[in-house]
């Protein structure tokens, strides 16, 4: 039999950042305190619910330092990828999910990537998944003796304090509930170019025939 090679086409990337517990440490604490003045008197969330702040927290000094390291974040995951185009956090908000809560199925619209840091997590509370992209790769799924990368239509990463997690804004992904004791506590955000409407959005092609402008009197 001749050799088979495996071309892996159109991979999805989904970065994961562990920044040290000397930096995180520091950064969480700003983040929660900065929680405890937004949200003075904590309304009450219904079962299965998350409570979730206004998306302008990058606008507050509190919460400057996660901000500085989210772009520090997205400019390596932008040249890993050969964008130089300038970028911008176009939402930046708290998610505080109590016992029992979850965040269903969805993706960010709009965006070019999303992600979360995690502030507080704990067994039970400790996994964010992501759905295959790929709608017609479940129309035939055969039983496997062990699954793997290239049969799976569901992934899960481990959602652990101090861990940044970032990914094509399009990729839907949600959060299971929390079966721990605890809140657990993150920051999400979305990450646009300000010169798409303008100027990154034009066709990527050259036109073979120009055509003249005429004005009329």
């Amino acid at each position: 039999m001749p050799e088979s090679k495996i071309h892996n086409l159109f991979p999805t990337p989904l970065w994961v950042v562990d920044f040290e517990k000397d930096v995180f440490t520091s950064v969480n604490q700003e983040i929660e305190s900065g929680l405890e003045t937004l949200i003075e008197s904590r309304p009450e969330v219904p079962s299965g619910g998350t409570l979730q702040t206004d998306t302008d927290l990058y606008e507050f000094e509190e919460f400057a330092e996660i901000a500085a390291l989210i772009g520090t974040s997205v400019k390596g995951a932008l040249d890993f990828l050969s964008i130089k185009e300038p970028f911008e956090i176009t939402g930046m908000w708290a998610n505080i999910n109590p016992v029992g809560g979850v965040n269903t199925p969805h993706t960010h619209p709009n965006n070019y990537l999303s992600g979360v840091y995690y502030v507080r997590t704990d067994d039970g509370s400790d996994q964010i998944f992501f759905a295959d992209p790929r709608p017609p790769a479940s129309v035939v799924s055969p039983p496997v003796e062990e699954d793997n990368i290239y049969t799976g239509n569901e992934a899960s990463v481990e959602a652990k304090i101090g861990r940044l997690i970032m990914f094509p804004a399009w990729l839907t992904h949600g959060v299971p509930a929390n079966r721990s004791g605890k809140d657990r506590i993150s920051i999400s955000f979305n990450i646009m170019f300000p010169a798409f409407g303008d100027r990154m959005s034009k066709p990527k092609w050259s036109p073979t025939l120009q055509l003249q402008r005429t004005s009329h009197s």
